[in-house]
C-alpha cells in the first residue's frame, strides 16, 4: 500500500475550492473545503463525477462562511441531489448556529436562506461532529479536534464563539451579498485586473507597512482548520481574522510555532489578514495563495512581501499561486527569488495546482 496526501487548489476564480485526498493511493479518503464562486462548479463537477460510487466519495464538505466566493459554488453543489449524495457530512454555520453561539432567542430564519434549506433537503449529516451545534472553538476557547474515518485529524482553530456571535448582526447583509436572498440580488463587485510592477519591489518596506486588520463579521465567522495525516499537515486559513486565527493556534500549541507542510493563507493573501504576527506563529514549507485577483486585486503586495521576508531563512520555501495573473506575476522575478531565497510556482489556468506532499510505499 502507498500512503499519500494531496491538496488540489482548484481554479475557483477569486475564491477557494480545496480538494484534499489522502490515505491508500488505490482507495483514498477525501474532503472538500468550499466550492468557490458559482462558476467554479463547472470545473469541480467533472472531478466529482470521476470519483462517483455507490457510497459517498467524500467524508466531509466544509463551507467555511457565507461570502459568495466560498459559498456560491457550494449552494449549487448542495442543490444538485446527485452531487450532494457524494458527501457524508457537511460543516456549515447557519443562522441558528449563530444564535446558539450568542445564547439568544431564535427570531426566525432569514427569508431566502437557500443553503440551509438545501442542506436540510439533501439529507447530508449537518454539523454532527459538533452535536449539530455551531462549528466553533469550545466555550472556553480551546481548539476542537475531530477524527476522520481515513485516519486524519481536523483541528478547528476558528471561529471563536465571540467572532461567530459578531456575525449575527451582519447576517442579513452577508446573505444578500452572497446572493442567497432572491429579493435582493448580490451587488457586483469592483473588478481589478491588476498592473505590472512599476519600479523595483522593496520587500522590506512592503513587509513593514502598517495595515488595518480585517474586521468584516463574515470573515470573522470563517472555519479555519488544521488538517493532519501521519506526519503531514496543512493549515487552511479560510478568510479568518488574524487575531482569531492566532488565538486558535495559541490554544493548540501554546507559544511554540505551529509547524506545517502547507499554509493556505487567509483571505487570498489580503494584507488585512496576513499579518507579521500571524506568520511568526507558523513554520511552513509551502505557502498557498488561492485567487485569480479579479475582484479585489488579491494577493496584496504587502502580504506577499511579509511572507517572503518571514520565510527567507527557511530552506526551499515555495510560494504557490493557483493562477498566473498580472497581479502576482511580479513575484516570478528571478532576482527577487534569488535574493530572498524562495521559489514562485503557478497553476495552469483554471486547473489550479496540486500539491502532493509525499508518497511512501508501506
Amino acid at each position: 500500500m502507498s500512503k499519500m496526501l494531496m491538496l488540489h487548489v482548484l481554479g475557483a476564480d477569486y475564491g477557494d475550492c480545496l480538494w484534499i485526498e489522502y490515505g491508500d493511493q488505490a482507495k483514498p479518503s477525501r474532503i472538500l473545503v468550499d466550492a468557490g464562486t458559482p462558476g467554479t462548479l463547472k470545473r469541480l463537477k467533472p472531478l466529482l463525477e470521476a470519483v462517483r460510487s455507490d457510497t459517498p466519495s467524500h467524508e466531509l464538505l466544509v463551507i467555511t462562511h457565507v461570502d459568495e466566493d466560498h459559498i456560491g459554488g457550494s449552494l449549487k453543489l448542495i442543490g444538485d441531489p446527485k452531487l450532494a449524495a457524494q458527501f457524508e457530512h457537511v460543516w456549515f454555520n447557519g443562522r441558528r448556529h449563530l444564535l446558539e453561539a450568542t445564547e439568544e432567542e431564535d427570531f426566525g430564519p432569514v427569508q431566502g436562506e437557500k443553503l440551509t434549506t438545501a442542506i436540510k433537503k439533501s439529507g447530508i449529516s449537518w454539523n454532527e461532529h459538533f452535536d449539530h451545534g455551531p462549528v466553533a472553538r469550545a466555550v472556553n476557547g480551546s481548539a476542537m479536534q475531530v477524527k476522520l474515518h481515513g485516519g486524519a485529524t481536523l483541528t478547528l482553530l476558528t471561529p471563536s464563539r465571540t467572532k461567530l456571535s459578531e456575525m449575527l448582526g451582519a447576517w442579513d447583509k452577508a446573505i444578500r451579498e452572497a446572493g442567497l436572498d432572491p429579493s435582493a440580488p448580490a451587488e457586483p463587485g469592483k473588478i481589478a485586473d491588476g498592473e505590472e510592477a512599476l519600479g523595483p519591489i522593496n520587500i522590506k518596506s512592503l513587509a513593514d507597512s502598517v495595515s488595518t486588520d480585517d474586521k468584516a463579521p463574515a470573515n470573522g465567522s470563517s472555519i479555519a482548520l488544521l488538517f493532519e495525516y501521519g506526519d503531514w499537515s496543512i493549515l487552511l486559513g479560510a478568510d479568518a481574522h488574524p487575531d482569531d486565527l492566532l488565538a486558535g493556534i495559541r490554544e493548540y500549541c501554546g507559544e511554540e510555532r505551529l509547524k506545517v507542510d502547507v499554509f493556505k493563507l487567509p483571505h487570498h493573501g489580503s494584507k488585512a489578514n496576513v499579518t507579521n504576527g500571524l506568520l511568526e506563529a507558523v513554520d511552513a514549507k509551502q505557502i498557498v495563495f488561492s485567487t485569480n485577483g479579479k475582484r479585489f486585486g488579491h494577493p496584496d503586495r504587502e502580504a506577499v512581501a511579509r511572507v517572503i521576508r518571514r520565510y527567507k531563512d527557511n530552506e526551499g520555501t515555495e510560494l504557490i499561486f493557483n493562477y498566473d495573473t498580472t497581479i502576482n506575476r511580479i513575484w516570478r522575478d528571478k532576482g527577487l527569488q534569488r535574493d530572498w531565497k524562495y521559489t514562485a510556482i503557478y497553476g495552469a489556468k483554471e486547473a489550479g495546482y496540486s500539491i502532493v506532499l509525499k508518497e511512501d510505499p508501506v
